[in-house]
């Protein structure tokens, strides 16, 4: 999927004890742009949050000073608003993501597709246009190829701007932009989970998208997103017009590829999630407590 790029050079702090893949992700994350701090335990990483302030951070979670969840939290003390990518090969991933994680890899894991998550977060941290209106309802169509922007996604949230602190925009960012990501790729597309991990390990989904949009039939759908925000919740219904999925065979937790990775984040960032019955559109609400605690 395509992401909005930063204007400018965003931070990124990579944590991680073994050489080979600090350097791995370093290497990576540098030749996509980004400006990036390494550390090699939780004392460092800290050190490194108070000096640079980065937007987002990669955070191993077995370090030789303390767990990473417990640097998660520490991490979340000292900057609220940054984004904090898992990266473990122990399947703690729903902990924690309800610990305050942006988001998760499992090891071994593809450094194009954490270096693409990087991009989207660090994007969405960034402000809104100086002068973006909230406005109100919201029903915009899309064709399969305009959907691919996920610049939308910031504009489809407006209306949480000062309702939400910066983790929980960034959380509700972060599943639309995975529903939108599975309408395009999974639904009108029709990419596999199989076909998508194949292509990604051979360095060549960029090149299977090209294919599948080029299908007139692919690049005549749309997919369909509708908003709405009536104070007490915001809902967001994301159709695509695909033949749909069963849905009741998601599996509980996600196994080491890429299926039910998406439909995780969407249910840890969201109170609701739900299918209709063909499971071309989902629906995904967000409760918003009133200023009482309600």
């Amino acid at each position: 999927m395509d992401a909005p790029r930063p204007t400018a050079a965003p931070r990124v702090l990579v944590v991680d004890d073994e050489t080979a893949v600090r350097t791995l992700l370093v290497r990576a994350l540098t030749q996509a742009g980004f400006v990036v701090d390494e550390a090699v335990d939780g004392a460092g990483a800290l050190a490194r949050v108070a000096d640079a302030a980065p937007a987002v951070a990669v955070l191993d979670l077995l370090l030789p000073d303390r767990h990473g969840l417990a640097l998660l939290a520490e991490l979340k003390n000292m900057d609220p608003g940054i984004a904090v990518i898992v990266i473990t090969g122990a399947g703690d991933e729903e902990t924690a993501l309800r610990a305050g994680a942006a988001s998760f890899h499992r090891k071994p894991f593809l450094p194009t597709v954490l270096v693409q998550e990087v991009r989207r977060l660090a994007a969405w941290r960034a402000p809104p246009p100086a002068g973006a209106a909230t406005g109100g309802p919201l029903v915009r169509s899309f064709t399969t190829s305009e959907a691919r922007d996920l610049s939308l996604v910031r504009d489809l949230t407006l209306p949480l701007r000062g309702i939400l602190d910066e983790d929980g925009l960034l959380g509700v960012r972060i599943g639309i932009g995975e529903m939108i990501a599975n309408a395009v790729e999974h639904g009108n597309l029709g990419i596999t989970a199989a076909e998508k991990e194949e292509a990604l390990a051979d360095g060549r989904f960029a090149a299977l998208l090209a294919e599948r949009l080029a299908e007139p039939r692919n690049a005549a759908r749309r997919v369909h997103v509708e908003t709405h925000f009536d104070g007490d919740g915001f809902r967001v219904t994301v159709r695509d017009e695909g033949a749909g999925f069963d849905w009741r065979a998601l599996p509980g937790e996600p196994g080491t590829a890429l299926a039910g990775r998406g439909v995780l984040l969407a249910r840890v960032h969201f109170d609701e999630v739900r299918w209709n019955e063909r499971g071309n559109e989902v629906t995904l609400v967000k409760w918003i407590p009133s200023p009482r605690g309600r």
